[in-house]
């Protein structure tokens, strides 16, 4: 298993805004069209918090974005939200998410 699943997307990302940080995406499997930037990542882990703290100074108000962090080593997922130029983020043990599921549908 890989230690971390990371998909989002980030919309608003005009063609300039997307050449100021092209160069600073840290994830390999990226796609650009139509003002959206599409990301995607399994394998090793990388640090995502500094690109998403620039995703939200270049999108400001007028963009939007969600990133989620899978982390297979801790059992854990963590939503990323950029709206307005603002981050927010909630993490979730993946147990709980299972436990939750299986409470109300059963096996």
């Amino acid at each position: 298993m890989e230690d971390v699943r990371i998909y989002g997307d980030f919309h608003g990302l005009t063609p300039e805004k997307f050449e100021m940080i092209k160069d600073e995406i840290p994830l390999d499997q990226v796609d650009y069209e139509d003002n959206v930037l599409r990301i995607d990542h399994e394998g090793v882990y990388i640090d995502m918090d500094d690109f998403i703290e620039r995703m939200a100074e270049v999108l400001g108000d007028e963009g939007r974005g969600a990133v989620e962090f899978i982390d297979h080593v801790e059992w854990e997922v963590t939503r990323y939200t950029i709206e307005k130029g603002r981050i927010s983020s909630k993490k979730v043990k993946v147990d709980n998410v299972l436990d939750a599921h299986m409470r109300d549908h059963g096996l």
